[in-house]
């Protein structure tokens, strides 16, 4: 993307001030700002401003099933799943984009060691319980696992060193999630540095676009 494709995308959207200090930066800060700016979808803030989001339908409860009827029907059930699985109609998405900050690690939380007598982790407990579905089944699902900007490095390469805990390395897909400008209350996209659009994850709302 050249300076004025940039310059004319911003003014679309009101948002010129991104260029602000672009004279003052060095020739690689230029073309990172400039290659945020080609990525970065701005109009999920137009959006925001003119109340389209809940403008798309009225939200209402979902029916739900009893626990006497599951039970009840759990044969049937099983057997659809199973169905599904073997089709290939059926996936495993995980959503990892977020740290394991709140529990006092800098690491991707999936990374967290939740093991007493040995290591355990929680991306292994979880390829463990979705292995004992594969093995039930006999028929291998993709697992999507869904990162951030900020872990995905991390995270794929503690699968690989762990060997995908088991799991086989072609059914596991990592997709990075999107990212959605932060703005202040008038709309205007925050400046993390004279360089950086300060982004933040789109949420788990957003996984399947991100996926897609």
């Amino acid at each position: 993307m050249t300076y004025q494709d940039a310059a004319e995308k911003l003014k679309m959207y009101g948002q010129e001030h991104v260029l602000k200090y672009f004279d003052e930066l060095s020739e690689n800060e230029k073309s990172e700002l400039l290659e945020q700016i080609e990525l970065t979808d701005f109009s999920v803030i137009e959006q925001g401003k003119s109340g389209m989001a809940a403008q798309k339908g009225t939200i209402s409860p979902l029916a739900s099933l009893e626990l006497d009827e599951i039970n009840e029907n759990k044969a049937r059930y099983t057997e659809l799943g199973i169905k599904g699985i073997k089709e290939g109609k059926v996936a495993a998405v995980l959503l990892a984009g977020g740290m394991g900050t709140r529990l006092g690690s800098d690491d991707p939380k999936g990374m967290y060691n939740i093991g007493k007598t040995k290591d355990v982790y929680i991306f292994q407990r979880l390829i463990e319980n979705l292995m004992d579905i594969v093995e039930l089944v006999q028929t291998d699902i993709y697992m999507f696992v869904m990162t951030s900007d900020k872990n995905h490095g991390k995270t794929v390469n503690f699968f690989k060193e762990h060997n995908y805990f088991g799991y086989k390395e072609e059914y596991i897909k990592f997709f990075m999630q999107e990212m959605a400008p932060a703005t202040d209350y008038d709309g205007k996209v925050y400046l993390e540095s004279k360089c950086r659009i300060s982004n933040s994850p789109n949420g788990n709302g957003g996984w399947f676009s991100s996926m897609k």
